[in-house]
C-alpha cells in the first residue's frame, strides 16, 4: 500500500479521515487506473509504454584488443567481429563474449586516474605484505601472517585503505582515517511494521560539521604509519595515486566551500609540498559537478615524467596547463572561449594530446575531439559531425574508435586514424524501436534569458500526434541545479529526466527542457551567474524563453503552464509556483531539495551560511509559501537520504500556516528515486495531476480516488 496524503481543504466531496491538519487515504498499486476515465487510463498506459521504449537497447559497439585491433558488434555482445584498424579488413567473425571480455564497452579507469600506478586498494599477498581492514581496524601482516602492525579503529571513525595504495615498489602504502563522529545524522523511519525502527544517515547540512579525513603513509617494513602533515579539516580530499616510478604520492584537497583547490606532493615521510593550485574567493574552483565527476580528470601524469596537466578555468575557461614536479607553470596547453571537457589521449613521441571539448561557439553543447601540441601549437578539430563525440584510442594512440549521436542522427561508431580521417563507419543505431512509439527527437532552440542578452538552449518535446492548429498546454520540466546541464543533445533520451519529459509531452502537452544562467558547460562566467543567489534568476531565465517560444509557436498556450522536477528540480519547480505564480498555474515537486541542505550541494555555489543569511533567506521557499496561488502538489519518500524528508516536512509546515491548499505523497520506504512499481505509481502520479489541471475537462474526466 502507498499513502497519499492531502491538505485538509482539498477535495471537500470525499469521504476522508483528518490526520492532524493532513487527510490521509490509500490506494492499492494493481487498481491506479481502474480509478481514471477510461480514456485517461489509455493515455496514461499509452505515455508509460512510451517511456518503457527508452529502456536499454542494443548499441553499436567497438572496444580494443591489443596491437591495434578491434572488436566490433552491432548490438553490443555476441556476435563480435575483429578487425584490423589500419585497414579495417576483418580478421575473425561470430566471436563470442567471452573472447572479447564479456559484452558491452570495455570500462576502465579515467585517464587522469589511469595514469597513475596500478597499486591496489584490496587485501594484497603478492609481495611480502598483505594489508587488510578488520572491524575497522587497519592490520599488516607478513608472508608467514605474523601482524606487524595493528591501529585500532573507532565507532564512526575507522581505518580504511585509499584506492591503488600501494606505490609503485610495494615498499609503502596510503591510509586513511575518517572521522565521522560529529556529523549530522538524518533519522529514517522503518514504517513497514506497527513497531517503528529507526535507522541514522550521516548527513551533513549546511553549517554543519564536515567529516575529516586523516592520510597516513604505512611502511610496514618499519611497523609505523606516519601522519600526512596536511590540514584535511573543512576539506574533501582525494588520493590520485602514487608517482609511477617516485615514491612520491599525489593528493588533492579542495576547501568546504570550493574556493581554493591544491594539489600537493606527499613523501613518504609524510612530509607534503604543494604542486599547484588555483583560488577563486569570490566564486568557487570547485562544486557539486566537480566532487562527483570532474575531480578524475584533474590531474593527467604525464608517461615521461615530464611533469603533469592541470585542468582550470582560470581565464574563465576550462583549459589543460602543463606543470612540472617543481610546482612550477611550463605552459598553458590550451586556450580560447571554449571549454574543454577532458584529456583522453597522451601521445609522448609527438609532444601531443587529446582532449574533447566544445569548440565550436555556434553549437556550445556539442563536444568534439581535438589535437594539440604539448607547446600549445596546432590546435585541431578531428571531428566535424554535429554531436556528442565519445572517442577512446588504441593502445599505439594510431587510431580512435569514435562513438557520437545528436539530435538528428543516432548513436554512431566510427574508426578514425589520430589525425581525424575516417577509415570506416563501423555502424548506427536503429531507430526502429523509436519509430514504433512515433518518437522523433525533440526540437532544439534558443532563446534569451530573462536579462535579454545571454543566448540559453534547450529542447521541446511535442506528443506523438502533434497538430500544430490546436493550442497545447505547456509544461516547463526543470532541473537547473548549477552542477550540470540536462537538456537533451542525442537522438534518444540519455537521462530518465529525458524520458520523463518525452514520455508527459504524450499527454497532451509540450514539454520544454532547458539550461538557464548558472549551470556548467558554458564558461565560468555563465555558470557564476547565480553564485550566492540560488533561485534568483533560474526561473525568470525559464518564464522569459518559454515567452519567447510561444511568440513564434502559436500552438503554446502559456495560459495553461505547468512545471515538474525532481530533486533540485524539484526545489526549483516548487520555486516557480512562488515566484511566478502569475505564470505557472499547476506544478509538481518530487523530493525537493533546499538550500539548508547537503554541504556539498549548496556551500560551494552559495557561500557560508554566517557570510550569505541574505542569500540563503532569499533563496529560501517555505519563506515564500503565502505567494501560491495555482495547484501544486510535492511527493517524498520516507527514506530519501539525498534531499531528507525535512525539506518537504517544513514546506508543508509553512503552507499550512499561509492556509494554502496543496497535495502531498508520502512513499513509505521509497529512497530519494522510488523505482520498480513504486516508481511507476510516482511517473503515473505525476502525470495526472498535469492532465487533472491543465487539460481541458472536455479531454478527459478524472475520477477523484476515494476511501471507500
Amino acid at each position: 500500500m502507498l499513502t497519499r496524503v492531502f491538505t485538509e481543504t482539498r477535495f471537500v466531496r470525499r469521504r476522508h479521515v483528518l490526520v492532524g491538519a493532513l487527510s490521509l487515504c490509500c490506494a492499492p498499486l494493481g487498481i491506479a487506473q481502474g480509478q481514471d476515465s477510461p480514456q485517461l487510463a489509455r493515455t496514461l498506459e499509452r505515455a508509460e509504454r512510451y517511456d518503457a521504449a527508452f529502456g536499454p537497447k542494443p548499441q553499436p559497439t567497438a572496444r580494443w584488443l591489443a596491437g591495434d585491433r578491434l572488436v566490433y558488434s552491432p548490438t553490443g555482445k555476441a556476435p563480435w567481429t575483429v578487425i584490423e584498424a589500419p585497414s579495417a579488413r576483418v580478421l575473425q567473425s561470430e566471436v563470442d563474449d567471452a573472447a572479447v571480455g564479456g559484452p558491452g564497452p570495455a570500462m576502465g579507469l579515467p585517464l587522469g586516474l589511469a595514469s597513475f600506478g596500478p597499486g591496489n586498494s584490496e587485501p594484497n599477498a603478492s609481495g611480502p605484505w598483505m594489508a587488510r581492514i578488520a572491524n575497522g581496524d587497519l592490520v599488516v601482516t607478513d608472508a608467514a601472517g605474523k601482524t606487524r602492525l595493528q591501529l585500532s579503529g573507532a565507532q564512526n571513525y575507522e581505518w580504511g585503505l585509499a584506492p591503488r595504495a600501494w606505490n609503485y615498489d610495494r615498499r609503502f602504502f596510503m591510509a586513511l582515517r575518517v572521522d565521522d563522529r560529529a556529523i549530522h545524522r538524518v533519522p529514517i523511519v522503518d514504517y513497514s511494521s506497527a513497531v517503528e525502527r529507526v535507522t541514522y544517515a550521516p548527513y551533513p547540512k549546511t553549517g554543519t560539521p564536515v567529516p575529516v579525513t586523516e592520510l597516513h603513509i604505512v611502511d610496514p617494513t618499519a611497523g609505523v604509519a606516519r601522519p600526512v602533515q596536511l590540514d584535511t579539516r573543512d576539506a574533501t580530499i582525494w588520493f590520485l595515486g602514487w608517482r609511477s616510478t617516485v615514491a612520491e604520492a599525489l593528493v588533492m584537497r579542495l576547501s568546504r566551500t570550493g574556493k581554493r583547490l591544491d594539489l600537493f606532493a606527499i613523501q613518504v615521510s609524510g612530509a607534503t609540498r604543494l604542486l599547484a593550485s588555483d583560488e577563486r574567493p569570490a566564486t568557487f574552483v570547485g562544486a557539486l559537478d566537480f566532487t562527483t565527476m570532474d575531480w578524475a580528470w584533474q590531474v593527467i601524469q604525464l608517461p615521461d615524467q615530464s611533469g603533469f596537466l592541470w585542468m582550470s578555468e582560470r581565464d574563465g575557461w576550462r583549459h589543460v596547463y602543463h606543470y612540472g614536479y617543481d610546482g612550477a607553470l611550463k605552459k598553458q596547453v590550451t586556450s580560447g572561449a571554449f571549454p574543454v571537457h577532458r584529456v583522453v589521449h597522451i601521445d609522448s613521441a609527438r609532444r601531443q594530446i587529446h582532449v574533447v571539448a566544445s569548440g565550436d561557439s555556434a553549437r556550445p553543447y556539442d563536444r568534439h575531439v581535438y589535437r594539440v601540441g604539448l607547446d600549445g601549437t596546432g590546435f585541431t578539430a578531428l571531428t566535424s559531425t554535429p554531436g556528442q563525440h565519445e572517442p577512446v584510442f588504441s593502445s599505439s594512440g594510431n587510431f580512435f574508435i569514435d562513438s557520437y549521436s545528436s539530435l538528428t542522427q543516432p548513436q554512431t561508431v566510427e574508426l578514425r586514424r589520430t589525425d581525424g580521417t575516417l577509415i570506416k563507419r563501423l555502424g548506427q543505431a536503429s531507430t526502429a524501436p523509436y519509430a514504433d512509439v512515433g518518437y522523433t527527437p525533440p526540437e532544439p532552440f534558443r532563446a534569451k534569458a530573462a536579462d535579454g542578452t545571454t543566448d540559453l538552449y534547450g529542447v521541446l518535446y511535442r506528443p506523438a500526434d502533434f497538430d500544430s492548429t490546436k493550442r497545447y498546454p505547456v509544461v516547463d520540466y526543470i532541473y537547473a541545479g548549477p552542477f550540470i546541464a540536462v537538456h537533451q543533445t542525442t537522438y534518444a533520451p540519455s537521462s530518465a529526466m529525458h524520458r520523463i519529459a518525452a514520455s508527459l509531452a504524450q499527454m497532451g502537452f509540450v514539454v520544454t527542457m532547458l539550461d538557464a544562467r548558472g549551470t556548467p558547460g558554458r564558461g565560468k562566467a555563465f555558470q557564476d551567474a547565480n553564485y550566492g543567489r540560488i533561485g534568483q534568476i533560474e526561473i525568470p531565465d525559464h518564464v522569459a524563453v518559454l515567452r519567447a517560444l510561444a511568440r513564434s509557436r502559436p500552438y503554446m498556450d502559456t495560459t495553461r503552464a505547468g512545471i515538474v522536477g525532481h530533486s533540485w528540480g524539484g526545489y526549483f519547480a516548487l520555486r516557480g509556483m512562488l515566484v511566478a505564480p502569475d505564470f505557472f498555474k499547476v506544478g509538481y515537486a518530487g523530493a525537493p531539495g533546499d538550500l539548508t541542505e547537503a554541504v556539498s550541494i549548496n556551500e560551494p555555489n552559495m557561500g557560508l551560511l554566517t557570510t550569505n543569511q541574505a542569500g540563503y533567506a532569499a533563496g529560501s521557499n517555505p519563506g515564500l509559501a503565502s505567494a501560491l496561488r495555482g495547484k501544486l502538489k510535492i511527493m517524498h519518500g520516507t527514506s530519501d537520504v539525498m534531499a531528507p524528508l525535512s525539506t518537504t516536512m517544513r514546506m508543508t509546515q509553512a503552507l499550512i500556516e499561509a492556509n494554502k491548499t496543496f497535495d502531498l505523497l508520502i512513499m513509505p520506504g521509497q529512497p530519494h528515486g522510488p523505482a520498480g512499481a513504486q516508481g511507476r505509481y510516482y511517473r503515473e502520479d505525476v502525470r495526472r495531476f498535469m492532465a487533472t489541471h491543465l487539460l481541458r475537462d472536455d479531454v478527459f474526466e478524472t475520477t477523484r480516488r476515494h476511501v471507500p
